[in-house]
């Protein structure tokens, strides 16, 4: 590269050009994520394509080759996901009044919140970092939620490594023209190719939040752990795995095909290109010299062990599922039932790690709310949610294999001890405040009492 200029110049042109490469291969790899994450079958054999060209497959085998594809990735990523939301959460307004907090419920509702919340979990799970876009539709006049996955945008970060300050979320029109569409603390625009383009009723390209400090940016995100860079590292555990599982049972199948239908060598045979037998055909040879080679067909057969190969690949899906905390039972294929000691240890195993999903998950949601309400107040100042309000997230306790018996025994525990009262445990149970337990125990004693007046 010739340098022309400033030293400092041309070192900040190669450092740019540095990220840039950089940023692209990024893109690459989770797009390649996202394809197995999909499961996208005609991108899977793509990638699969290029992985095994000459490492097994030749070019000619590749061209007829169709790749055995079984997504244990759902699988794997359910598991661990699962046992967080048994029920949704409660969310309320923090001293909110009845109608702010019948607002935030139908925003919550119109936003399937808590159904993004959970696909932005599971697909943090594999990317490690997500993204939950608020949207606001000027034709529907209404907010939506989009889970971004990191191989649809990229960002741009300060002196936090881990605070974004520009992001640009790759998009298609009608028509299926890529764009980007481009947010930063001030502005907000759409870029197709070179050219910026205003959106929607905005022609300033002026960031209709800016001045909301962290959530001027529509955006939450969602980070299993922290990394070297804003992404941090995916999944590669489960990716890897699921590739080669896909590599191996493809491999299997052509080795077993091979087996059952064999594979014939003719010597001297004088048969014509492309003849084949069938059942019931008859093959003479003439004419054989008494120095010539005897004429025949041999069966080659490939010497596999096909149950060492399975035996194989039911251990490898053994030590992957429990590298992510889950029992290899999980994966076994033997019809042989699990005690239930077992499955209280195997749960108990994920019970820590989901724990710490849970404060993840809180802050994240806490984050979410407070973008949709920036989001909602702006287009709709007649019909504020009060900023001067915070948001009280509750989960549900995760109670292991609990028995209706089991539970019963619990609370006429609680009862007895006194540290729980009627009210706790209808609060519990319910998934209301106390105030609103204390209010349907109330309704249920009058209309218990009117039914037994009319008896």
């Amino acid at each position: 590269m010739q340098l022309n200029g400033n030293i400092f110049n041309e070192l900040e042109s190669a450092y740019s050009s540095m990220l840039l490469k950089s940023e692209l291969n990024r893109l690459a790899v989770h797009t390649e994520f996202a394809a197995f994450y999909n499961n996208d079958y005609e991108s899977i054999c793509g990638y699969l394509q290029k992985d095994t060209l000459n490492n097994p497959f030749s070019a000619e085998t590749l061209k007829e080759l169709k790749f055995r594809h079984v997504n244990v990735t759902g699988k794997i990523i359910n598991r661990v996901s699962s046992g967080i939301f048994i029920k949704d959460p409660v969310i309320k307004l923090v001293s909110g009044n009845e109608n702010e907090q019948k607002l935030l419920s139908g925003l919550l509702n119109k936003t399937k919140f808590i159904s993004k919340v959970k696909d932005a979990f599971r697909k943090a799970v594999y990317f490690n970092t997500v993204e939950a876009n608020v949207v606001w539709d000027e034709n529907k006049k209404d907010m939506r939620i989009d889970v971004i996955t990191p191989d649809n945008c990229t960002v741009v970060t300060g002196s936090d490594y881990l605070e974004k300050i520009k992001i640009a979320v790759r998009k298609a029109d009608e028509n299926g023209e890529i764009y980007w569409s481009v947010w930063t603390d001030t502005e907000h625009y759409l870029l197709k190719g070179d050219k910026k383009y205003s959106a929607g009723n905005n022609p300033g390209m002026i960031n209709p939040f800016a001045g909301s400090g962290r959530f001027s940016l529509p955006f939450a995100v969602l980070r299993i752990e922290e990394g070297s860079d804003y992404w941090g590292e995916p999944n590669w555990n489960i990716f890897l795995h699921q590739k080669n599982l896909d590599i191996r049972l493809t491999d299997l199948n052509e080795s077993e095909l091979k087996t059952l239908h064999q594979i014939y060598l003719g010597i001297n045979t004088n048969f014509t290109e492309g003849e084949s037998f069938r059942a019931g055909d008859f093959k003479q040879i003439n004419n054989v010299k008494e120095e010539d080679k005897e004429p025949k067909i041999e069966s080659v057969v490939p010497g596999t062990d096909h149950t060492s190969v399975r035996e194989n690949i039911d251990w490898l899906n053994r030590l992957v599922l429990q590298s992510e905390g889950i029992t290899g039972n999980a994966a076994s294929t033997e019809l042989k039932a699990e005690s239930g000691a077992a499955k209280v240890i195997d749960e108990l195993e994920l019970l820590e790690r989901r724990e710490e999903y849970k404060t993840l998950l809180y802050h994240f949601m806490q984050h979410l709310l407070e973008v949709i309400r920036v989001v909602w107040n702006y287009y709709n100042p007649q019909n504020r949610l009060p900023v001067n309000k915070g948001f009280e997230i509750r989960f549900t306790d995760a109670r292991i294999f609990e028995s209706l018996d089991d539970r019963k025994k619990r609370y006429d525990m609680a009862l007895e001890y006194g540290y729980k009262d009627k009210i706790d445990i209808a609060a519990e149970e319910l998934e209301v405040s106390e105030e609103e337990a204390a209010e349907i125990i109330k309704i249920r004693k009058e209309r218990n009492g009117t039914i037994n007046n009319v008896q």
